[in-house]
């Protein structure tokens, strides 16, 4: 990354200890997490180092040695284009924001210039910050709260993996039309496209496995609050699976009720479903917790729920 104007790429130091692998490249892989092609790229355009000094990846070593790894400096890779951030977290390794409605994550063909990644693009290129975004998660574009990007490609893989072992928890707070079955349970439908090419998913016999913890944190007269966590992450799995248990997101235009033009959404215009909190491990941290506050327009419509007789 870039601080105080110079290019400075971020190290990582890892001191060998008496149960180790034989080589460079295993200790790496191996207890690390680091991937053969990362470390392969990382000698091309950065540095591994042993005792400080430049090394050969199947170079032996003992227990006291030291490798160090400097991070390769990238470009970034957005189109830098001004717009507000709501940050809840920033280190050298991770940006967390609290992604607002109507925000699409990453450009596509309708949304060039105003998606997170253009904001988040404007913010490092004024803070000098050199590197890539890379979305640990993605939202839908209404669907509003914690959105993390790596800072470096270790970064990334390192929580993807973690990642795939079940160490990572994404939670997620939804108010929804009606009282579920329960206060608490798990949706274990399997998800998958009606038809190819299609936006919609559906609860189908053929669909992937997808399962969905939910708890209830508060009831009203006709509507809930509900956390959610995915055990899977499978596209619109939040939405299809409440949808599936009959009390679909309030003010989602996809997964609505089905007489959506006559019910009452609550005067909520996009779907009430936020990404509260997320819970992982960083390389150089074994553990954090993030959370993101509601949106203004989540507030409003929990307080009319409340209020709604």
């Amino acid at each position: 990354m870039k601080l105080g104007g110079k290019d400075i790429s971020l190290i990582y130091t890892y001191r060998i200890a008496e149960n180790h692998e034989k080589l460079v490249r295993e200790e790496l892989v191996k207890r690390y997490c680091y991937s053969s092609r990362l470390i392969r790229e990382i000698k091309r355009i950065g540095k591994v180092s042993l005792n400080h000094k430049e090394c050969f990846l199947g170079q032996n070593i003992k227990p006291g040695d030291i490798i160090e790894i400097k991070m390769p400096l990238e470009q970034i890779d957005g189109e830098p284009i001004f717009g507000k951030l709501d940050i809840v977290y920033e280190d050298d390794e991770l940006l967390v924001v609290n992604k607002p409605p109507f925000c699409v994550t990453h450009p596509t063909k309708s949304h060039q210039l105003d998606t997170l990644a253009n904001y988040i693009s404007y913010y490092w290129m004024n803070n000098g910050i050199s590197a890539k975004i890379r979305f640990i998660n993605r939202l839908d574009r209404d669907t509003t709260g914690i959105v993390a990007i790596a800072k470096n490609k270790y970064v990334h893989h390192f929580v993807q993996k973690e990642a795939d072992l079940g160490n990572v928890k994404k939670v997620y707070h939804a108010l929804v039309h009606g009282r579920l079955p329960s206060h608490e349970g798990v949706i274990t439908a399997p998800i998958g496209q009606p038809y190819e090419d299609s936006i919609h998913r559906v609860v189908m016999e053929s669909g992937k496995p997808s399962i969905t913890n939910y708890k209830v944190l508060e009831e009203y007269k006709n509507a809930s609050l509900v956390e959610l966590v995915l055990e899977t992450g499978r596209t619109h799995q939040i939405r299809v699976h409440l949808k599936y248990l009959g009390n679909p997101i309030i003010g989602d235009p996809l997964y609505g009720l089905d007489d959506q033009e006559q019910t009452n959404n609550f005067e909520m215009a996009h779907q009430a479903l936020h990404a509260r909190s997320l819970e992982l491990s960083l390389p150089s941290k074994k553990h954090l917790f993030v959370q993101a506050e509601y949106s203004n327009a989540f507030l409003d419509l929990r307080k009319r729920l409340v209020d709604y007789k």
